[in-house]
């Protein structure tokens, strides 16, 4: 969904991979994929792997002149609707929290059937929700 994050959702093993029997979601910095200039002025990046469902978030253009940038952060964006589903039961999730500028970590479940619509009108329940900034930090 664009709901006006700053990260950009890939299938990336450089932005999700499975270690040792731990799943690891990690941030990463666009600007590392496409250049620092890029991301602010005249650049069109089209995002291969992306996992959003909406592909308008799969790609974006970057123009100084309209304050148009490309989200600065990558990160994984994980399903499990076509393989797993829960109806009643314990969900228990150990996490470490990333720590910075621009990232919002969250763990959802999501419907397996958007009854009332697409999201958020079907709902969501929320396991986790953090800023990657403490309280004090002034720009959020």
């Amino acid at each position: 969904p664009r709901n006006g994050v700053f990260e950009i959702a890939t299938d990336s093993t450089n932005n999700s991979y499975v270690q040792d029997g731990k799943l690891y979601i990690v941030p990463t910095l666009t600007s590392d994929v496409i250049g620092y200039n890029n991301v602010f002025n005249g650049y069109t990046y089209n995002v291969s792997g992306c996992t959003s469902s909406n592909h308008s978030a799969c790609g974006a253009v970057s123009n100084s002149s309209s304050g148009s940038v490309i989200n600065p952060v990558m990160s994984a964006r994980l399903s499990t609707v076509n393989s797993h589903s829960i109806k009643y039961g314990r969900v228990e999730v150990t996490a470490k929290l990333p720590r910075g500028d621009w990232l919002w970590p969250a763990i959802w479940m999501m419907p397996v059937n958007n009854v009332y619509g697409p999201w958020p009108a079907s709902g969501e329940i929320d396991i986790m929700e953090a800023r990657g900034n403490g309280i004090s930090y002034p720009a959020q």
